[in-house]
């Protein structure tokens, strides 16, 4: 991770930026030697701590992402046991 001392962070934000964007990397601020922050993508960061919805928009999340229209009925179908499972009973 690449570090850079709070004054040129704060005269080149606008750089700074772009390079995290770009490499997909962090870059750690400090100052007086000491790190006092980190800037990162915002793809990064909603990586890092998840989105803030619920289930139910995570799952359609994951959904547009993974599932394509070959195996839109179930994504699953390739893996799932083909017998009808296990008795159940209340």
């Amino acid at each position: 991770m690449q570090t850079i001392p709070f004054s040129e962070a704060r005269a080149h934000l606008a750089d700074a930026l772009r390079g995290v964007e770009v490499a997909q990397e962090p870059l750690l601020i400090s100052r007086r030697g000491q790190a006092a922050g980190v800037l990162m993508s915002w793809s990064q960061y909603r990586q890092l701590v998840g989105s803030s919805s619920g289930f139910s928009a995570r799952l359609a999340e994951w959904r547009q992402q993974h599932l394509t229209e070959e195996n839109e009925s179930d994504p699953f179908a390739q893996v799932r046991q083909p017998d009808g499972g296990r008795e159940f009973s209340w």
